[in-house]
C-alpha cells in the first residue's frame, strides 16, 4: 500500500467526496498521485493560526480572502495587471480584511502590495497537472486550513479555474468564454478537459464576476446561471496610462526606438485568429494605395504554431506586398503607454473580446481610436471612438483615410477618448468586488448560524 501525507489524504478524502458525474476532477486527482507529485507550503508573511475569535458581524471581525495568485507574476498578461490593480485598492478600501495569496513557488515574486500576505505552494509532476492541483487541491485545502481560526473565509479566483469543491464559498472571475465558444481556441484533449472541470466548477461557485454586459450575457445564456449570481465588475485602464506631456518628444522618442515616423496607426492586442489583423492588413493596403507616407506598426509575435489559432501574419503581409509600409515591433511593458501616445490612429479589428483593455488603454493616453462594431467594444469605447464592422475592409480604409485628412476630427476623438477612459476606475472595480465578496462570507455565515444553534 503507497503511503500519502497528511495533504495528499485529504486530497484523496475529497475526491471521493465528489459526485459520480465530477470524473474530470478526479482524473486530475489520479493522475496526480500516479505522478507522485508532492504539495508543500512555503509561508512567506502568512499565518495560519487557528485560534477561534467569538462570533461577530463580518465587518466587524474582516473577512479573509483567499486570492488564486497564479497570475500575479506575469504583468504583461491581462488577469496579472488586473490582480496587480485591483489587490491594493482592496486594501485600502477594507483594511481589516485580511487578503492571502497563493503563489505557485515556480512563479516570480513581484513586489506585493501593503495588507497581501502571501503563501508560496510547491507542487511537483508535470507543469499541466501541477496547475490544476494547485487550483483544484491546494488552494480550496489551504483556505480550509486559514478558516480554522472561525473568521469568514472567502477564496478568491481571478480568472477561470475554480475549485470544483470547496469547503469555503468561492468568488470567481470569468472574463470571457472564447475556448468554449469560439472553435479555433478549443485546443486540444487536455485544453477540452480542463475548460469542461472549469464550466463545471463555475456553476458551483457562489458568485461570478465579469468584464462586461456582454460577457454577462454570454455566461447566463451558456452557463445557466440565475441573473443574481453574476455581476459586471468594468476594467480600467493602468495610472501608467496617460497623455504625454509632451507629444513631439513621446514622437520623437517613438521612432528613435522603433522606427516609427508620423503619421503611422498601431495595433497591439494579441495576434491570435479572433483579433482580425486579416480585415487590418487589407484595409492598409488600400489606405496605402493613396498615402504612401503612411506606416503600420504592429506590436507582438505570436504565442503558438497552430496556424489555425495563429494565422501567418507575416505571410499576410508579403502577399499584400506591404512589407515596406508595415513595422512589427517588440514592446515592452514600460513602454505601452509611448506608443499609444505617439501613434497618429489607434486600431482595434477585434471579432471578440470579453472587454477590450489596449482601446481604453489607447484612449486614456490620448490616441484617436477605431475599433470593430462586435462584441464588448462599443460598450467600452461608447461614442468616443469610431466603430466599424469587423469585416467591413473598405469600410476600415475610409475610417482610416478620414482621421489621417481630418485633425480636428483626430483631436475631437482624443478629447472624447480622455473623458471615456476617465469614467472607468479600478476604485470603482475594487467597490464592487468588495462589496460581492462581503455578500458572499455575510451569507456563508447567515447559513451557518442555523448550524450553530443546533
Amino acid at each position: 500500500m503507497p503511503t500519502h501525507s497528511l495533504v495528499q489524504k485529504d486530497a484523496i478524502a475529497r475526491a471521493r467526496d465528489y459526485r459520480t458525474g465530477d470524473r474530470l476532477c478526479q482524473l486530475a486527482c489520479d493522475v496526480f498521485f500516479h505522478k507522485r507529485a508532492k504539495i508543500g507550503y512555503y509561508y512567506s508573511n502568512a499565518s495560519l493560526a487557528t485560534n477561534s475569535p467569538s462570533s461577530r458581524m463580518v465587518e466587524e471581525i474582516g473577512v479573509q480572502i483567499v486570492i488564486n495568485g497564479s497570475f500575479w507574476s506575469q504583468p504583461t498578461v491581462g488577469i496579472g495587471q488586473y490582480l496587480q490593480n485591483l489587490l491594493p485598492w482592496l486594501h485600502r478600501f477594507a483594511p481589516q480584511h485580511r487578503q492571502i495569496m497563493l503563489l505557485p513557488a515556480s512563479a516570480t515574486l513581484p513586489d506585493v502590495p501593503v495588507g497581501v500576505e502571501v503563501i508560496t505552494v510547491k507542487i511537483g509532476g508535470p507543469r499541466q497537472i501541477a496547475k490544476v492541483i494547485f487550483e483544484q487541491v491546494a488552494v480550496p485545502a489551504i483556505a480550509a486550513r486559514l478558516a480554522r481560526n472561525g473568521r469568514p473565509t472567502v477564496i478568491f479566483v481571478p480568472y477561470f479555474a475554480p475549485p470544483l469543491w470547496s469547503r469555503q464559498p468561492v468568488v470567481t472571475t470569468i472574463g470571457d468564454l472564447i475556448p468554449l465558444l469560439l472553435p479555433a481556441y478549443r485546443g486540444n484533449w487536455f485544453v477540452r478537459a480542463y475548460m469542461a472541470l472549469a464550466r463545471r466548477a463555475a456553476l458551483r461557485s457562489a458568485h461570478i464576476l465579469t468584464f462586461s454586459n456582454f460577457s454577462r450575457s454570454a455566461i447566463l445564456n451558456y452557463l445557466g446561471l440565475p441573473p443574481e449570481r453574476v455581476t459586471v465588475t468594468y476594467l480600467a485602464a493602468g495610472e501608467q496610462y496617460c497623455p504625454a506631456a509632451d507629444r513631439a518628444a513621446a514622437q520623437a522618442l517613438a521612432a528613435a526606438r522603433y522606427g516609427v515616423q508620423p503619421p503611422f496607426i498601431y495595433y497591439v492586442g494579441g495576434l491570435d485568429e479572433r483579433k482580425n489583423l486579416y480585415t487590418l492588413l487589407r484595409a492598409f493596403a488600400l489606405v496605402r494605395n493613396r498615402n504612401k507616407r503612411v506606416v503600420l506598426a504592429i506590436a507582438g509575435r505570436a504565442l503558438g504554431r497552430d496556424p489555425r489559432l495563429f494565422p501567418d501574419i507575416d505571410r499576410m503581409i508579403a502577399d499584400l506586398d506591404l512589407g515596406a509600409a508595415v513595422c512589427r515591433i517588440d514592446v515592452p511593458a514600460d513602454d505601452g503607454p509611448l506608443l499609444y501616445q505617439a501613434c497618429t490612429i489607434f486600431a482595434y479589428p477585434s471579432r471578440y473580446e470579453g472587454f477590450g483593455l489596449p482601446p481604453l488603454e489607447a484612449m486614456a493616453c490620448g490616441a484617436p481610436v477605431i475599433v470593430s462594431d462586435a462584441s464588448s467594444l462599443p460598450e467600452v469605447v461608447g461614442a468616443a471612438a469610431i466603430r466599424i464592422a469587423p469585416d467591413d475592409i473598405a469600410g476600415w480604409a475610409a475610417a482610416i483615410n478620414r482621421l489621417l485628412d481630418d485633425e480636428a476630427l483626430r483631436a475631437d476623438l482624443s478629447a472624447r477618448g480622455l473623458a471615456r477612459a476617465a469614467s472607468f476606475s479600478y476604485q470603482h472595480t475594487a467597490a464592487t468586488t468588495l462589496a460581492i465578496l462581503e455578500q458572499v462570507a455575510r451569507e456563508r455565515e447567515l447559513a451557518r448560524k442555523p448550524m450553530r444553534q443546533k
